[in-house]
């Protein structure tokens, strides 16, 4: 008698084939100061994972603008920055690290600069490599282009742009006027942590 084959599900290959991968490849939960999940479209503040170089991620004029759009680190280390809210439009309760995100800063006292904006989104700018709050006709757009990744026992955050396979590091660059500019690098990330920014 014939031994018979039957066809495994696609579901049980799929199942399968993850477990061949290893560790490294697959999403991790992002938790933030305090052990917990990040939860979708909830509210952090965006920490360094070391002192002694400054606070968190918040807004400066550089360059002449006329209003804060340029994401900087603070200069003081007791400053948390701008509360931001870190979502991705499918329809879950939390985030991991595969999940491609938006991240938009909370405007603490909206000013004349940003009255019409709840929320202010990032975007990168070509050029200069630098993140900057997306313009009115930006907004309109989903992005999606960024990822928080696990570096070490903290996170850095990561900029993929239209290639998703080739995502580079955010880190931090000094200008002339001594702001801690965020900017895309190759090496040397800026190390952040999480902070519920409603507790």
């Amino acid at each position: 008698m014939k031994n018979i084959v039957l066809p495994l599900h696609p579901f049980i290959l799929f199942c399968l084939f993850l477990f061949a991968l290893p560790t490294s490849n697959l999403a991790q939960e992002l938790l933030d100061a305090d052990g917990d999940i990040l939860r979708n479209g909830g509210s952090y503040y965006i920490l360094p994972a070391f002192r002694g170089k400054g606070g968190g991620l918040e807004l400066a004029r550089t360059e002449g603008d006329t209003c804060p759009l340029t994401v900087v680190q603070a200069r003081s280390e007791t400053s948390r920055g701008l509360p931001a809210a870190i979502w991705t439009p499918p329809r879950i309760a939390f985030l991991s690290s595969h999940f491609y995100l938006n991240i938009e800063f909370e405007p603490k006292n909206p000013s004349t600069c940003h009255h019409h904006e709840s929320r202010l989104r990032w975007n990168v700018e070509e050029e200069s490599q630098q993140v900057k709050i997306a313009s009115e006709d930006q907004h309109r757009v989903v992005f999606e282009r960024f990822q928080t990744r696990p570096y070490g026992d903290d996170y850095k955050l990561v900029y993929c742009g239209g290639n998703r396979d080739a995502c580079k590091d955010l880190g931090i660059s000094i200008d002339d006027e001594n702001n801690r500019r965020l900017v895309v690098k190759n090496g040397d990330p800026l190390a952040v942590r999480f902070v519920k920014a409603n507790r």
